[in-house]
């Protein structure tokens, strides 16, 4: 699995390779970078409110179970170029922890179905959903929290060659005008690892609809704004609410 270490300056390259090379054979192996898979949800008309009541009372017990489970939240649509309804997001140990959540999700319950009959349920009742999974980068990410807001989900496409560039240049200069300006609560940067062909995700908490519009007036204006944006083929941005009555950990 490729190391965020990838993505940050050559100076800062250079003295991680000089440390690890000091370190004892016998050192603690890098934590496991947090995958985290995103399922996106077009339910049937008036079917949205029967389906989170599903995953209240039904999934979200079965996901406090899960000792693999990191973290498990759901958000609502604000604002989306594209129709939806809910979108859930569980945290994971890497592919490996995911791996080992789904047998855990599989197996049938005393007190009822199993999480993947449940889904099952849930797709009988959508017109269209889909899946990502986005490798999360600590270099470039905050620890999230459920500070009041909204949630920004920006999907970049960079292009082609040019994604370690993107990744560096954010990394050495636009996170740190981002925090300077105060632009959000805290923000995420992840590598897709399964998507219609985007690239990274930026997750961006922030207080309201007016923030987003001045994140974009200082990214764009930003000493290393014009060669980022010159790194980006396309971008989607989706605004959600969470939905905290099916938050787990």
């Amino acid at each position: 699995m490729p190391s965020p270490v990838r993505f940050v300056t050559t100076r800062v390259v250079t003295l991680a390779m000089l440390v690890t090379a000091s370190l004892p054979a016998q050192a603690t192996p890098a934590p496991v970078a947090e995958v985290r898979q995103l399922v996106t949800f077009l339910f049937q008309p008036g079917k949205a409110a029967d389906a989170i009541a599903i995953y209240e009372s039904q999934l979200k017990p079965i996901y406090r179970d899960v000792a693999p489970l990191r973290r498990f939240r759901a958000y609502r649509e604000a604002e989306s170029p594209e129709p939806m309804d809910l979108v859930v997001s569980s945290s994971y140990a890497g592919m490996a922890g995911m791996d080992a959540a789904n047998a855990a999700l599989r197996a049938p319950r005393q007190s009822g179905a199993s999480a993947f009959a449940l889904y099952g349920t849930l797709a009988a009742m959508s017109q269209s959903h889909h899946d990502q999974f986005v490798e999360i980068l600590p270099a470039l990410s905050d620890t999230p929290d459920d500070s009041a807001g909204i949630t920004v989900f920006e999907y970049l496409r960079i292009i082609p060659g040019e994604q370690e560039r993107f990744a560096t240049l954010l990394f050495a200069g636009m996170r740190r005008i981002e925090r300077e300006a105060a632009l959000y609560r805290w923000s995420e940067t992840g590598r897709l690892l399964v998507s219609d062909g985007w690239d990274f995700l930026r997750i961006h908490r922030m207080r309201a609809l007016a923030d987003w519009q001045r994140y974009r007036e200082v990214q764009r204006l930003g000493p290393t704004g014009e060669a980022m944006q010159g790194l980006i083929a396309a971008r989607k941005v989706v605004i959600l609410r969470l939905e905290p009555r099916l938050s787990v950990r």
